[in-house]
């Protein structure tokens, strides 16, 4: 009863963040179709035209397809864990008033954030097919695990910012600093290969660099069977996952006090 009470919850939570995204828009959900193709079309035009910029040699697509292809996934990533910064605090009416299972704010916010950009994955991956290149559909299932396993690690993050944010004010604008950073030093927006050796090696510890690689392989070349990586991947992502939730379970009984 109590399980299905807190499913309940969370789809609760899940539909009024959606909700909250697009009230006030006079488009709607149509937004939710027009903004990934919006998106998509400036970075062919500034990526292809004005920079004229080129794939890993040999694999003759696109440069904005290849891009689009990493960039969806990152975005999933990166603005779920700032979207899940206030989410204690802007429910902190809430947490006083009603017994709820306070990693459910975190989740919802995360969850919907995910749904909504893999939706307008899906919306960029039928772009690309259509106007830049031929995709290896049969790998969708592959790459859907890719999603979940970054997901996981994105929770796990998000629990343990979440709940310091309650505490420590300035992580709020840490964060986004830091996913910038990340950015620049994870192969998205350049190719492995342009980096000096010596470098790209360095390029392997961070884990976003296997994610980005893995979807393109993929989506690409093909890969649809579960490998080593795909397990490393999971095994990393759960721990931080379960990191996570040890964090936010011990800082939670103190949330009052600060909120």
């Amino acid at each position: 009863m109590a399980m299905k009470s807190e499913q309940w919850v969370f789809l609760t939570l899940v539909q009024r963040e959606l909700r909250n995204r697009f009230i006030g828009s006079a488009t709607g959900w149509l937004w939710l179709i027009l903004t990934p193709l919006m998106m998509l079309a400036v970075y062919a035009f500034v990526f292809s035209v004005i920079f004229r910029a080129r794939v890993p040699e040999g694999l003759g697509v696109p440069f904005w397809s290849w891009l689009a292809i990493a960039l969806w996934p990152w975005l999933a990533f990166s603005e779920s864990i700032q979207r899940s910064l206030g989410a204690i605090r802007s429910n902190a009416a809430l947490l006083t008033k009603v017994s709820i299972d306070r990693r459910l704010f975190v989740t919802s916010s995360v969850s919907s954030t995910f749904l909504l950009h893999v939706v307008g994955y899906l919306i960029v991956l039928l772009a690309i097919q259509c106007f830049g290149a031929r995709l290896d559909w049969l790998s969708l299932p592959y790459v859907l695990a890719l999603l979940l396993s970054l997901y996981l690690f994105a929770l796990g993050l998000s629990f343990i910012c979440a709940s310091s944010q309650v505490f420590i004010r300035d992580i709020e604008q840490f964060v986004p600093t830091f996913l910038m950073l990340w950015f620049f030093l994870t192969p998205i927006i350049y190719a492995s290969e342009m980096i000096p050796q010596l470098m790209r090696d360095w390029l392997w510890v961070n884990p976003m660099t296997v994610w980005m690689e893995s979807f393109r392989e993929a989506l690409f070349i093909g890969k649809r069977l579960p490998d080593l990586a795909l397990l490393m991947l999971f095994l990393g992502a759960g721990s931080v996952y379960l990191l996570g939730r040890v964090i936010f379970d011990r800082l939670a009984p103190s949330f009052e006090d600060f909120l």
